[in-house]
């Protein structure tokens, strides 16, 4: 298998970031989903200083996956730049092919902008739930400010849903081009190169880019707005 991308397949290069990202964001979600009721609790009242421990351990891995999500995305899009992109085997369904690279650019999207939030968040605020790594818990120019945690926790909250989104909407797609359409299109991504037949004639548009803008223009204001109470 090459480690490059071609016309018909995808490199083993493409198909390590892909799974990888799908192991981090599986990881992800569970750990900031239980930290974050756990940390109800304690506002609630539980201030028991084993569970206060537990629950800055878990934020604080699920701030590290984050980080490493940020920059396996990075690395990611650089790769996907320099390479062919696979012609999808459905190229010629508009309706599934306008859906499935919105998907797609909202979640390359999401990949960047949901960790670099909740970064921005974390390095505005201090004392709880470092990242582990020896870089520092800071950012240049990001002030030690409660207003600006606030504004980027509601940017990241709203982001962190339009990445959930559209990573279920994928997931269902993948699942769809397995049990109904019944293509090798889950196949490309799996170790091997499947055969394939003549792949159809592409459509090509830039609705899925403003399609895209259009969303995040949205869960900006949504995420502004947010973080202004």
């Amino acid at each position: 298998m090459s480690t490059t991308n071609t016309q018909t397949h995808y490199g083993s290069v493409a198909k390590s970031f892909h799974w990888l990202t799908a192991l981090l964001i599986f990881t992800v979600i569970p750990l900031g989903v239980i930290a974050h009721n756990m940390s109800l609790e304690i506002i609630a009242g539980n201030t028991a200083s084993e569970y206060v421990a537990r629950t800055a351990l878990l934020f604080s891995l699920h701030k590290t996956v984050g980080i490493c999500i940020f920059f396996v995305a990075l690395a990611r899009i650089a790769w996907a730049l320099s390479q062919p992109k696979p012609k999808a085997l459905n190229g010629d369904n508009w309706l599934e092919t306008m859906a499935a690279q919105t998907m797609h650019w909202l979640l390359y999207g999401s990949l960047v902008l949901v960790p670099l939030t909740g970064w921005i968040h974390h390095a505005a605020t201090s004392g709880f739930a470092p990242i582990f790594w020896p870089f520092g818990q800071t950012l240049p120019f990001v002030p030690e400010s409660e207003a600006v945690a606030d504004a980027f926790a509601g940017l990241h909250m709203t982001f962190e849903r339009v990445m959930v989104f559209a990573f279920l909407l994928h997931l269902a797609g993948a699942l769809k081009h397995v049990i109904i359409d019944r293509d090798k299109t889950l196949a490309r991504m799996l170790p091997g190169t499947p055969e394939l037949s003549a792949l159809p004639r592409q459509i090509k548009s830039k609705l899925p880019i403003v399609a895209a803008l259009g969303v995040w223009a949205i869960a900006l204001a949504i995420g502004t707005s947010h973080g202004l109470y």
